[in-house]
């Protein structure tokens, strides 16, 4: 059992809620703490639906400002 980390998942994302600040696409949840501890608490496995975020290259590639 290794320990997954949310905020390289591409479903992870923050909330406007400040109750429940963190949100998973893949699950549906959104909770107080990371969701892969909520979907472990509750199933009792590790996420099954983890994929890692690809960057986007482009903006890398530009010159200028950013912002």
């Amino acid at each position: 059992m290794k320990k997954i980390n949310c905020l390289k998942c591409s479903h992870f994302y923050v909330t406007h809620r400040q109750k429940f600040p963190y949100g998973c696409n893949a699950f549906g949840v959104i909770s107080k703490i990371t969701p892969y501890l909520e979907v472990r608490k509750i199933s009792g496995t590790d996420c099954a639906l983890f994929s890692i975020k690809e960057k986007n290259a482009n903006i890398y590639n530009k010159k200028g400002r950013l912002a």
